[in-house]
């Protein structure tokens, strides 16, 4: 539990120039346990601490999602391909305060949601690591390709992938790496894939917010950001993944036939703006009248 007395979302003094904010203790977060698919997904949380501007309210994970009936399309706003879908499975945020009275200084949030192609293709199997790989990246590409700053100079409100690695307590093929805002504090989030069958895959992201303005750098000198990555990494560390007897029996075929197939060890930053074509998979030339 959070120091009430020390570390408290009330302001009543001035904030510091520098500080290290305090967020839940992990030490104390509960197992959550879902089935994703038939895949058998369990990782820690803490529980909910919503921002006090707003309070966003937690989303409930059920125990079992079979996932057969397909997912919802994707907002048009977040993705004008509307090449995938996805189910909501879970969401949580998490308040971080300095001491003494000084207030909120930011907050990471954790959302896990499937995605699947919404044009199904019985050719892919995302549970070759080349495929989870092709299918992490187009899925960025197709959230954030196109969210240009200035169509004049194609500058982008959004660089990534950053920080490229595997979930290295993991068997299964997975990768996570960041994304971050080009301006204004960055905002970073991390995502992690993970296929739980050959058309679906659990999507993990991580939203941190520094509550302060400037440049990545001004605003990590202002509100250390260590806290709110160690939090990140420990909620990722948790991740624990059965796979269900298909998905195992895919995925040990898969070794059988390409003993050397995995997650690439390292991925550049993307080259947007790019479109992803209505497969999902296939990046484009950015075109702004391609979705309009």
């Amino acid at each position: 539990m959070r120091n009430f007395i020390k570390y408290s979302k009330l302001k009543l003094r001035d904030r510091p120039e520098s500080c290290s904010p305090v967020g839940p203790n992990f030490s104390s977060a509960r197992l959550h346990s879902v089935q994703l698919a038939g895949t058998h997904i369990q990782f820690k949380a803490p529980r909910h601490d919503p921002s006090p501007f707003g309070k966003t309210p937690q989303i409930r994970m059920w125990r079992d999602y079979p996932l057969a009936s397909g997912g919802k399309a994707i907002n048009w706003n977040v993705q004008p391909s509307r090449s995938w879908q996805h189910t909501e499975i879970f969401f949580r945020q998490w308040s971080f305060c300095g001491p003494w009275f000084t207030g909120f200084m930011g907050e990471t949030s954790c959302y896990l949601e499937v995605i699947q192609l919404t044009e199904a293709n019985p050719n892919v199997n995302f549970m070759h690591p080349q495929a989870l790989e092709i299918a992490a990246i187009a899925y960025l590409t197709a959230n954030y390709g196109r969210e240009v700053y200035d169509e004049g100079t194609d500058e982008m409100h959004y660089v990534g992938p950053l920080n490229w690695s595997i979930v290295a307590q993991l068997e299964v093929p997975s990768v996570q790496f960041d994304s971050e805002k080009t301006y204004s504090g960055a905002e970073p989030e991390r995502h992690v894939f993970i296929p739980i069958s050959r058309a679906h895959i659990a999507h993990f992201s991580f939203s941190t917010l520094q509550n302060a303005s400037g440049t990545r750098e001004q605003v990590d000198k202002k509100v250390d950001p260590a806290p709110f990555k160690a939090l990140v990494d420990n909620i990722v560390g948790s991740i624990c993944i059965t796979l269900s007897p298909e998905a195992q029996a895919d995925w040990d075929e898969i070794k059988k036939n390409n003993p050397d197939a995995r997650v690439s060890e390292t991925c550049a930053p993307l080259k947007w703006p790019a479109d992803v074509d209505k497969d999902g998979l296939t990046i484009l030339e950015y075109d702004p009248k391609r979705y309009a």
